[in-house]
């Protein structure tokens, strides 16, 4: 199957119209070469010394368009060389006595098959006049166009032969439109699902530009309007201020993980797998994260083990414990508690992130890591938008890692995310540079 898709050409690097050539011209060689030496056999020598530039010709117009892209070309060359070699086929195959009729329409089929539309009708005609043409030369001069078989056996045999490769041909040069049309329309339904995804996120980024992004922003003008015209009392500012910084932390997460998402979405992320020592790579991330689960009355355990080396990106594995810790904060209420620890699996590190927060229904499982979830309010109302767990899902995957996620309602939820351990080899070259 590989080797009939180099030969035809890939969907990737060819059209469905330079596929389809490219299976014609190799069973119109293999048919030039069978009848070389089918027609020496039974005594049509001088036919079999015609076909032997056609062979060349029909090689020289496949590479023409596999391998220097010259489709148009090589089409025109193939319609016009297949025109003049049937008219020397007809004459010296015994015109009407012959195949020669059978062959030509088998070549119209050919033709029809990859000439551009405007062309079509335009090849028709000249197949129809060629054809009549030499049917009536052959009637006001028979003379000219004798019977070359040698007896009637040969005469049947020929037919036979050319019923036969016209049927083959018929049926792969068929069988490779229908494949390519298939293909193509699972990729057009494929780009439609693509589509209708992207609308999607834009409606979500338009969204939360609309609302959760504006939301903040009102809050401050309206705070700052109010202090410009009233005195307010120091103790009720401080109340203001605090609850406008919470707002403000979470708005600015919420900022991170919109332009990370997006720049994945429109120009792809870019990834730099390291060797990292996990305890390292995130102890900055967890002093931030410590400080705010702290200002929620919350306690956070590190149990990450010593000495483990990981292979991720840094600033990925950054982002993608943050969301985490972020939701586990968000969703547990003050007085619990949050471990984020380390576990070896064969040849994997589990991260897990556990909290004794409210937990998730199981029927949110499914579309909990895509963006048709639904934004939800944290205990202390704290808002989200949705993205965290869409980003940590795509950038654990872009690391060739797993995340996933186990929750009991009212109990608490542990989210799990699996990286590649570095190899003795691994740490070798680490200590090198």
């Amino acid at each position: 199957m590989q080797l009939w898709q180099q030969l035809m050409g890939s969907p990737d690097t060819h059209t469905l119209e330079a596929i389809i050539f490219h299976t014609a011209c190799i069973f119109t060689g293999l048919l030039f070469i069978c009848s070389i030496i089918f027609n020496y056999l039974i005594g049509l020598y001088t036919l079999s010394i015609l076909l032997v530039p056609a062979v060349f010709s029909v090689g020289f117009v496949y590479y023409l368009s596999k391998f220097k892209y010259r489709l148009n070309l090589a089409v025109t060359i193939f319609c016009v060389l297949g025109n003049l070699l049937f008219i020397a086929f007809f004459l010296k195959n015994s015109g009407i006595n012959g195949p020669g009729l059978v062959v030509y329409l088998l070549f119209f089929f050919l033709v029809i098959s990859i000439v551009p539309k405007n062309q079509r009708f335009g090849w028709m005609a000249v197949n129809i006049i060629v054809a009549i043409s030499l049917i009536l030369f052959q009637y006001r001069y028979p003379e000219l166009v004798p019977v070359n078989y040698e007896d009637n056996l040969s005469r049947h045999l020929d037919f036979s032969y050319v019923y036969f490769f016209t049927l083959i041909i018929i049926y792969f040069i068929l069988t490779s439109i229908i494949t390519s049309y298939n293909r193509e329309r699972l990729l057009a339904e494929k780009r439609a699902e693509q589509l209708e995804i992207a609308n999607q996120s834009k409606n979500k980024l338009f969204s939360i530009l609309a609302h959760d992004l504006r939301s903040p922003l009102n809050s401050i003008q309206s705070f700052l309007e109010i202090s410009m015209e009233v005195e307010i009392e120091e103790e009720e500012k401080r109340s203001i201020n605090s609850s406008l910084l919470k707002e403000t932390k979470y708005t600015g997460q919420m900022l991170i993980n919109l332009l990370s998402w997006s720049k994945t979405q429109m120009e792809g992320a870019s990834v730099k797998m390291l060797v990292l020592n996990l305890e390292w790579a995130l102890e900055t991330t967890l002093l931030l994260q410590t400080s705010l689960a702290e200002e929620k009355g919350l306690i956070l355990n590190n149990k990450l083990q010593q000495n483990m080396y990981v292979i991720a990106d840094n600033d990925m594995l950054e982002l993608i414990v943050r969301n985490l810790l972020n939701n586990a904060i968000k969703f547990t209420p003050p007085g619990g508690q949050l471990t984020i620890s380390s576990e070896v699996h064969g040849k994997e590190c589990w991260i897990k992130i556990q909290d004794t927060g409210i937990g998730i229904d199981k029927v949110d499982f499914d579309h909990i890591f895509s963006l048709n979830s639904q934004s939800t309010y944290g205990t202390n109302q704290e808002k989200g938008v949705g993205l965290g767990l869409v980003l940590c899902k795509e950038f654990i995957e872009l690391q060739e890692g797993r995340i996933w996620v186990e929750s009991t309602l009212n109990v608490g939820t542990t989210f799990f995310i699996s990286l590649q351990i570095s190899s003795q080899n691994d740490l070798f070259a680490l200590h090198l540079n």
